[in-house]
């Protein structure tokens, strides 16, 4: 398959930033003028400005140490914003450090309009867009007439256009999904215009109608570039945002959300990988399944986010030294900052929760998905005595604490390739895992959901996708191969809406999907609990989730976008 090169340099990208990313239009300083014009005159300077459309998801910044948000430029970085909002405040993860910056206040569900790490997802989201529309402004054909461009790429002008405005309608999507009510401007909105706020159910239909409109107009799949959208993607997106679509309209979009759903599935070019691992491996390019992916690179995409963060801060230097091959060296790891809580590892059969250094690969599991390290057989073996990793986050009577031998930690992300090459000369200080943002068992699993929740299709049916998707996790059903120990299929009285769910943290944990799942099910901020939620972390011994105020449901526009924008009104009960 083809890659593409988002990490194309452009010397013209210095922009003014608005001090409000909601006015984010992208305004050349009058001394870059005579390099805009270079830039935009030339063919390969607009395959890189789509290229930097792209990389606003991967990158921190314009390079050369530069970043996009003045703060922290590895937590500002799309996929790790987006990972602390989507994971920390569910039932999957629990990060420990950063308490400065906010990431406690997710594990306690009790963050506020000025938390750091609620707002960087925020700006991520309205750089992006920017740079979408200046893209979309300079693609029109007056303008490429004007630059002398267009005859040579009006045969691919067409996808490109079609591709900046995807990016553009799935960060509206997010904003709708993770803030509600937001801001809106487009390509056709003059500079320094304040954008006008418009309600959940305008965002969404925004995003709909943009979907539906380019739908045709993206590159087909069989023509699938890894890392740039085509028309399966358009599909996939849309049978996620039908999904969601009852909680931000009020209304139900199920059939519309199974038959999209249903088009990726009988998409011929994409099939789920012989191995659910090798959806998550350095050279996971190869893999059939992964529909859109953010690459990532060990040399061009060097920062503390994005697959870079996933690995590391999951991992500690003892791991690698006990022979679990990772594929970084033995000074990177983040020394365990984060782990896995009670209820993720409960979810699997208890004879595949725990760490066998004799399986490092988790072959002998009957359930691959079990990617975990902790149990008796774990620790830091220079130790004497050896602790091992317990499973719960907590010990009794005693606060919220840092000690890493608290909570399983993970190895789903492993930065080696699937012949599984080993060794200290195949370690690498940053990592080269693309993070896979659609994947086709997401779709079974959304056709799944839709049919149960009333959308189109047979109950048998329904069975059928769920067990496409478990067969693959136990290397049974069609995927049998010398790793099957179990049949992963149910039955159809075992298929309900809770199996769903679970089946989703099974196979989605960690790909940032959680919470706006949690909250589908009405089990986000009542009826469900996990450890520490709703608890105070600072001094707090108490460890048993409770129930919070159905406000964080969505998380508030930073305060200083409200004072900046006079149109802006925040969320409720976040005054």
């Amino acid at each position: 398959m083809k890659r593409f090169n988002i990490y194309l340099k452009i010397t013209f990208l210095s922009f003014f930033l608005f001090s409000s990313c909601e006015e984010l239009d992208l305004q050349p300083i009058d001394s870059t003028l005579l390099i805009e014009d270079e830039v935009y005159s030339t063919y390969d300077g607009y395959v890189g400005m789509l290229a930097k459309c792209y990389a606003s998801f991967v990158l921190q910044g314009q390079g050369d140490g530069d970043v996009d948000i003045s703060r922290d430029g590895g937590r500002s970085t799309f996929n790790r914003a987006l990972f602390y909002l989507q994971e920390c405040p569910t039932d999957e993860v629990l990060f420990h450090s950063s308490s400065g910056n906010g990431t406690w206040t997710l594990i306690s569900m009790n963050w506020n309009p000025g938390t750091e790490v609620v707002g960087n997802m925020y700006y991520r989201l309205w750089i992006s867009i920017a740079f979408c529309n200046e893209f979309l402004r300079k693609t029109e054909q007056n303008v490429m007439e004007r630059y002398g461009v267009y005859n040579e790429a009006k045969d691919e002008v067409g996808y490109w256009r079609a591709e900046a405005r995807f990016l553009r309608a799935y960060c509206y999507y997010l904003l709708c999904d993770l803030y509600g009510s937001v801001g809106w401007i487009d390509e056709s909105s003059p500079n320094g215009a304040y954008p006008v706020q418009k309600t959940r159910t305008e965002i969404f239909k925004y995003v709909e109608s943009e979907l539906l409109d380019i739908e045709d107009d993206l590159m087909p799949a069989d023509k699938k570039v890894f890392g740039r959208v085509n028309q399966v993607a358009a599909w996939f997106a849309l049978s996620r945002l039908y999904l969601n679509g009852e909680v931000y309209t009020k209304e139900s979009y199920y059939d519309e959300a199974y038959r999209y759903a249903k088009k990726v599935i009988e998409d011929p070019n994409y099939a789920l990988a012989p191995n659910y691992i090798e959806n998550f491996l350095k050279d996971n390019d190869t893999s059939p399944e992964i529909i859109w992916a953010q690459p990532h690179d060990d040399t061009n995409s060097q920062s503390h986010g994005g697959t870079n963060f996933l690995i590391k801060y999951s991992s500690h230097k003892f791991m690698i030294n006990q022979g679990l091959e990772l594929g970084i060296t033995s000074d990177a790891p983040w020394n365990i900052n984060g782990r896995l809580k009670t209820n993720l590892i409960d979810k699997f059969d208890i004879e595949d929760q725990t760490y066998d250094p004799l399986d490092t690969w988790c072959d002998k599991k009957k359930d691959k998905r079990a990617l975990f390290y902790g149990g008796p057989l774990t620790g830091d073996q220079s130790k004497n005595p050896v602790v091992p990793h317990q499973k719960e986050t907590w010990r009794e009577n005693e606060p919220f604490e840092k000690n890493i031998t608290l909570g399983y930690t993970f190895t789903k992300w492993r930065n080696v390739t699937k012949d599984r090459a080993t060794g200290e000369d195949q370690r690498e200080q940053y990592v080269s895992i693309a993070f896979p943002m659609f994947r086709k068992a997401d779709a079974y699993l959304m056709a799944a959901e839709a049919i149960l929740r009333g959308g189109s299709g047979s109950r048998a049916e329904a069975l059928s996708f769920v067990n496409e998707v478990r067969h693959r996790a136990y290397n049974s059903g069609n995927y049998i191969s010398d790793r099957n120990v179990a049949d992963g299929s149910i039955t159809d009285s075992q298929l309900d809406l809770d199996f769903i769910l679970d089946e989703r943290a099974r196979e989605l944990w960690t790909e940032s999907i959680r919470r706006t799942d949690l909250i589908r099910f009405n089990k986000f901020t009542k009826g469900y609990n996990w450890d520490w939620k709703g608890q105070d972390t600072s001094g707090n011994t108490n460890h048993e989730g409770k129930d919070v105020d159905d406000k964080y449901n969505l998380y508030p526009i930073p305060q200083d976008e409200i004072l900046y924008n006079p149109n802006l009104t925040q969320n409720p009960n976040y005054l």
